[in-house]
C-alpha cells in the first residue's frame, strides 16, 4: 500500500470521526517484532502499526489503521551475492489496513484487552534458489552471479485476508496517555501465519 493510500484512507477516517466525542477517540503508535511465515517461507523482522480507535460502549473500542507487519531489503537495483544464494536468502515486505474489535476490563492501573478482527494484507517477497529452477510461488528469473554461476530468484506480491486474534495491556501513565504492550496471532491465505509482539503509546483525546 502507497503512503498516499494510507494517507487518504487515515484522513477519511478522521473526517468521518469528526462528528463523535472527543473524549472517546484514542490513538496508537507502536512498534514490534514479528515472527512471520508465508508460502512455507519464515522471517523474522521489526514492523510497527499506526491505529485510530473509538469506545462505543463501556467495554468495547473499534480500532481502524496501517501495520506494517515486516520490512526487509529487497533486490531491486543490485544482485544477490554468492553467499546469499548457498544460504536460500527468502526477503520479505509485508503490511496491512485493519479494522478490529477490543474487549477490555479496566483496573486501577490499566486496562486489559482482546483483539478480534480482520486485515487486508499485501505480501511482497524474494526466494533465491540455486540452479535454473521453476518457482512453487511467485514469478521465476534467472540469475547469474559471479564466483557462483545460475541462480533463480522467485518474486511475488500476493494481496490476500487475514484474521487477527490479540492480548494487550494498556498501562495508565497519565491522565490520558497509556504504554501498551500487545501479542497478536494472525492467519491468512497462502499459508500466512504471523506472531507479533509490539510496545507502543497510546493517547487518548
Amino acid at each position: 500500500m502507497s503512503k498516499k493510500q494510507f494517507g487518504v484512507l487515515i484522513l477519511s477516517v478522521m473526517i468521518s470521526l469528526q462528528i463523535l466525542a472527543a473524549d472517546k477517540l484514542y490513538t496508537v503508535m507502536s512498534v514490534g517484532y514479528s515472527d512471520l511465515e508465508f508460502t512455507q517461507e519464515s522471517n523474522k523482522g521489526l514492523g510497527y502499526k499506526m491505529a485510530i480507535g473509538y469506545q462505543f460502549d463501556p467495554q468495547w473500542y473499534v480500532e481502524a489503521g496501517y501495520q506494517q507487519l515486516i520490512h526487509d531489503k529487497l533486490y531491486t537495483t543490485g544482485l544477490p551475492t554468492a553467499a546469499d544464494v548457498n544460504n536460500g536468502v527468502n526477503v520479505q515486505q509485508g503490511d496491512a489496513m485493519f479494522l478490529a474489535f477490543l474487549g477490555k476490563a479496566s483496573s486501577r492501573v490499566g486496562e486489559l484487552f482482546y483483539r478480534i478482527g480482520v486485515l487486508k494484507t499485501d505480501i511482497r517477497g524474494q526466494q533465491l534458489l540455486i540452479g535454473v529452477r521453476e518457482c512453487e510461488f511467485g514469478q521465476a528469473n534467472e540469475l547469474t552471479i559471479a564466483d557462483f554461476g545460475a541462480a533463480t530468484m522467485c518474486d511475488y506480491d500476493e494481496s490476500g485476508v487475514a484474521g487477527v486474534i490479540g492480548l494487550g495491556f494498556d498501562y495508565f501513565v497519565g491522565a490520558r496517555s497509556m504504554v501498551r504492550a500487545e501479542i497478536e496471532y494472525i492467519k491468512g491465505e497462502n499459508n500466512l501465519t504471523a506472531t507479533v509482539a509490539t510496545l507502543g503509546f497510546r493517547y487518548n483525546f
